[in-house]
C-alpha cells in the first residue's frame, strides 16, 4: 500500500512535534507499505520505504498553499498514485479521487468559549482562523472518509457542526509517556508555574493581574511563565523556553496554573497530572475531560480572575493541600499507532 502524508504546513511548535512522532512511529513500526510525505523541508531522513518530498516553495505563502490545497495539489499528489492520502494539517486536498483520512488538531473554529471579532487589531488572526479557515476545515471534515481527532469534546464538536456521523470520527487521545526518574525535590506551595507562549486565549493577563492582586496582599509566593525575560514583572518571572526535563521538574515542585479557554487537549494538564501536581484550570471542556476524576484538579471560570485568585490564596495558605494520588509509570502503546491503523483502514 502507499500512504502520502501531507503536512507541508509543519515547522515549528505543537505542529512540528506531531509530525515528528508521527513520522517516528511510521519508521518504527511498518516496514511493508510504503510512506511519502509531503514536507515544507527536508525534515526527516528517509529510509527504505519512507521518503521524503520537501515543497518549500509551497510552505513559503499562505496563498500558494491554498492553492495547492484546493487547485494544484491534486494533480501532484494523483500523479504519485497513493492508496490513502493522510493530512495532518487538519484539510484534505480537495478534488483527489482517492479515499482521504485527516487529523484536526485546530480546535478554534469548533469551541463556543470565545467568538474573535475582525474589528480587533488583536483579535483579527484569530478571527480569520475561527470564521474563514474554520469553514474550510468544516468543508474538508465533511468532503474525507475519516476524521481523526484527540478527545472526546471535539468529535463531539465536529459530529455536531459538520453533520458528520459518530462513526466517521475517531478519538485517539495522545500518549503522555512516563516520566521515568525524577530528581528529589520538594513541592512548594508558594510556587506556582504556566508553561505558555504568546495568544489571546492563552489568557496572560489573567495570571498578570490576580499576582498582582495576590501581592497586594502581601501574599509571599512566585509565579513562573515561560514568556520571554524582558516580560517579569512583580513576583511573575518570566523565564524563556524551558527544556523538557526542567518542564517536568517543575510540574512536581509546584502548582500549575492553566488559565487557557482554548485547547484541543491541554498537553501540561496530561503531564501534571501524571506527576500528581495541583492544577488549577480553566473550566472548559477540555480540561474537564483530560482531568476527570482527578482529586488534585480544581477549576476557575477564566473570564472571572477573582476565582483563580481565591485558589492561589487557598493554596498559598494552606487550605487546599495536595493529595498523594496513585500516578501510573506503565509505558502504554503508542497512541500514534492507533493513528496509523486508522490511515491504513480507510482505503
Amino acid at each position: 500500500m502507499r500512504i502520502v502524508v501531507n503536512d507541508i504546513a509543519a515547522s515549528t511548535g505543537g505542529a512540528m512535534t506531531v509530525l515528528r512522532d508521527f513520522y517516528r512511529c511510521v519508521c518504527e513500526n511498518d516496514t511493508e507499505n510504503e510512506w511519502i510525505f509531503l514536507l515544507g523541508d527536508r525534515y526527516f531522513e528517509e529510509t527504505d520505504n519512507v521518503k521524503i518530498l520537501p515543497l518549500p516553495e509551497i510552505k513559503k505563502s499562505g496563498v500558494k498553499k491554498l492553492l495547492f490545497d484546493f487547485v494544484t495539489g491534486r494533480k501532484f499528489i494523483a500523479a504519485l498514485k497513493p492508496d490513502v492520502v493522510f493530512s495532518m494539517q487538519n484539510i484534505i486536498t480537495f478534488g483527489l479521487k482517492v479515499p482521504q483520512a485527516t487529523y484536526i488538531h485546530q480546535s478554534i473554529p469548533f469551541q463556543n468559549v470565545k467568538k474573535f471579532s475582525f474589528l480587533k487589531v488583536s483579535e483579527c488572526k484569530l478571527a480569520a482562523i475561527q470564521h474563514l479557515i474554520g469553514a474550510i476545515i468544516k468543508r474538508s471534515a465533511q468532503k474525507c472518509d475519516r476524521v481523526i481527532v484527540q478527545t472526546q469534546w471535539m468529535k463531539e464538536a465536529v459530529c455536531r457542526q459538520c453533520r458528520l456521523p459518530s462513526e466517521r470520527v475517531s478519538v485517539v487521545m495522545p500518549q503522555v509517556k512516563p516520566f521515568g526518574a525524577v530528581p528529589e525535590a520538594k513541592y512548594d506551595a508558594t510556587t506556582f508555574f504556566f508553561p505558555t507562549s504568546f495568544g489571546i486565549y492563552k489568557n496572560n493577563a489573567a495570571v498578570f493581574a490576580v499576582s498582582e492582586q495576590l501581592e497586594q496582599k502581601g501574599l509571599d509566593f512566585t509565579v513562573t511563565l515561560t514568556l520571554p525575560e524582558e516580560q517579569s514583572r512583580g513576583q511573575v518571572t518570566c523565564v524563556g523556553r524551558l527544556p523538557y526535563e526542567e518542564v517536568v521538574a517543575r510540574y512536581h515542585t509546584s502548582t500549575l496554573l492553566f488559565p487557557s479557554y482554548i485547547e484541543t487537549f491541554g498537553y501540561p494538564l496530561a503531564e501534571a497530572r501524571q506527576a500528581g501536581a495541583i492544577v488549577l484550570a480553566a473550566d472548559t471542556a477540555f480540561s474537564r475531560e483530560v482531568l476527570a476524576g482527578y482529586e488534585n484538579a480544581y477549576f476557575f471560570d477564566p473570564f472571572q480572575p477573582q476565582e483563580l485568585a481565591e485558589l492561589m490564596e487557598r493554596v498559598i495558605t494552606g487550605e487546599i493541600v495536595k493529595q498523594d494520588v496513585p500516578v501510573s509509570q506503565t509505558v502504554q502503546q503508542d497512541s500514534w499507532l492507533e493513528v496509523m491503523d486508522i490511515v491504513r483502514r480507510t482505503v
